[in-house]
C-alpha cells in the first residue's frame, strides 16, 4: 500500500467498499455517484472491470479514482482514433503485454475524466498516490496503456498537471453544454439569437402537441425496463452500423433500483402509445442527457419527438428545478449550438507503461500532436 504525506491510497472491487455517503459527498456529476456504479456492477451490461482507487487521510477518504479494465476495447479503439497506435500495440502484443486491456481512467459510457476530490485535499500529493498505484497495477497485470479518455478543459488542475505524471495530450471529443440561466422557457425562446430558429423551436413544440404526442415524466420506469431497452437498441442499432446497444434490459432495471433518486425519465405518448423516452442523470444542479429511443414505425416525420423529449423538456425541467447546467453529450451538434449550446473542448491523456514502447510511442506521439506535447 502506497503511503504519501501521511496518505494512503486503497483499491477496491466493489463501490459498496467506499459507501453511497462517501462517493456521493464528492462527486459533482451523477456519473460519478454510487447509483450508477451500483448499476455497472450489478447489471453486468459492459464487459467490463470495474475498480475504484480510494485516497484515504487517517481514516476519512479525501479522494477517489473509478477506474475500468477494458477487455475488449468496446468505448475505446485506439488504433481508430490513434493510427499510429497500431504498430504499437502489435509490438506490446509480441513482447506479451496486453494491448486489448487497458486501464481507463473514465466513468465508463460518460465523455466525462475526472479524479474526484474532497474539500481542502492536497491535490498534487493525491494525484501522485493514484498515478503510483496506477503504474504498479499496470506492471503486475502485464497492461501496457492507461488513459483519461475525456478529460474536460474546465479541468483545469488535471490538465496543467498530467503530463508531470507521464501522460501525453491528444485531442479528443467536442461535447455541448448548455448554462441554465433563466427564470422560465419564455426567457430562453427570447435568449436565441435567431428570430429563424425562435420561430423553429415554437414549430416543432406545437406541431409535437398538435400530432396528438404527450411527453410526461416516468417515475416507475423500472416496469418499462424492457421497453426502454428495446427503443435505444433501434436508435443505437441505427447510428452504429448494426451493433447490439449494451444498455440491456438489466441497465434499466438496476438504474431504476440503484439510482432512482438520481434519474429523469421523460416518455413520449400518442395515444397511450410509446413513442420514446429520453434519461437524464441529475446530481448537485447538474443534468446529463444520457439515453435516448425511439420507435421509428410509430413515428411521424411531423412528431419532432427527439428534440421535444431530448432537449426542450429536459431544459423546462433545469428552469423548474433550479439546475445550473446541462450536458448533451456529443450528437446533433450543429442544430444544438444554433439552440443556445456550447462546446466543450476534451482531451485524452494516455500513458504507455512499457519503458521499450514508450520511446516510440512518445516520439510518434510528440511528432503528430506536437501543438499538445511539448519535447
Amino acid at each position: 500500500m502506497a503511503v504519501v504525506a501521511g496518505k494512503k491510497v486503497k483499491v477496491f472491487n466493489t463501490i459498496d467498499a467506499i459507501g453511497k455517503e462517501s462517493i456521493d459527498s464528492i462527486a459533482d456529476d451523477a456519473f460519478f455517484t454510487y447509483g450508477y456504479f451500483k448499476t455497472l456492477e450489478t447489471s453486468r451490461s459492459f464487459n467490463i472491470t470495474l475498480f475504484y482507487l480510494a485516497v484515504y487521510d487517517k481514516d476519512k477518504i479525501v479522494a477517489v479514482a473509478p477506474c475500468y479494465v477494458d477487455l475488449n476495447d468496446q468505448f475505446f479503439t485506439l488504433e481508430d482514433k490513434y493510427p499510429f497506435m497500431r504498430k504499437i500495440m502489435n509490438l506490446a502484443n509480441r513482447l506479451g503485454f496486453y494491448p486489448n486491456r487497458l486501464i481507463v481512467c473514465t466513468s465508463p459510457n460518460s465523455f466525462h475524466s475526472r479524479i474526484l476530490l474532497g474539500k481542502n485535499a492536497k491535490r498534487k500529493v493525491i494525484l501522485d498516490l493514484i498515478f503510483r498505484k496506477i503504474d504498479d497495477i499496470c506492471r503486475k497485470e502485464r497492461i501496457f496503456f492507461s488513459s483519461l479518455l475525456f478529460v474536460s478543459e474546465f479541468e483545469g488542475f488535471l490538465i496543467r498537471n498530467l503530463q508531470d505524471f507521464g501522460y501525453l495530450k491528444f485531442p479528443s471529443a467536442n461535447t455541448l453544454y448548455l448554462d441554465i440561466k433563466w427564470s422560465s422557457f419564455d426567457d430562453y425562446l427570447k435568449s436565441l439569437e435567431s428570430h429563424k430558429i425562435r420561430t423553429n423551436v415554437r414549430r416543432e413544440i406545437r406541431k409535437c402537441q398538435q400530432n396528438e404526442v404527450t411527453i410526461a415524466e416516468e417515475d416507475e420506469y423500472g416496469k418499462l425496463s424492457t421497453t426502454l431497452s428495446n427503443l435505444h437498441s433501434n436508435l443505437f442499432s441505427k447510428y452504429n452500423k448494426g451493433k447490439v446497444s449494451p444498455h440491456q434490459v438489466s441497465f434499466f432495471r438496476k438504474l431504476s433500483e440503484y439510482a432512482k433518486d438520481k434519474t429523469k425519465v421523460f416518455v413520449a405518448r400518442r395515444r397511450g402509445k410509446i413513442l420514446g423516452f429520453s434519461l437524464c442523470l441529475q446530481h448537485k444542479g447538474v443534468l446529463d442527457v444520457h439515453l435516448c429511443g425511439f420507435d421509428y414505425d410509430a413515428q411521424k416525420k411531423s412528431d419532432y419527438t427527439y428534440f421535444n423529449i431530448a432537449y426542450y423538456r429536459p431544459i423546462k425541467l433545469a428552469i423548474e428545478e433550479g439546475i445550473k447546467k446541462i450536458h448533451f453529450s456529443i450528437s446533433s451538434e450543429r442544430v444544438k449550438l444554433k439552440r443556445g449550446c456550447k462546446l466543450e473542448e476534451t482531451y485524452s491523456f494516455n500513458r504507455c507503461h512499457i519503458r521499450l514502447l514508450n520511446f516510440f510511442y512518445s516520439f510518434y506521439a510528440k511528432k503528430k500532436y506536437s501543438h499538445y506535447n511539448a519535447y
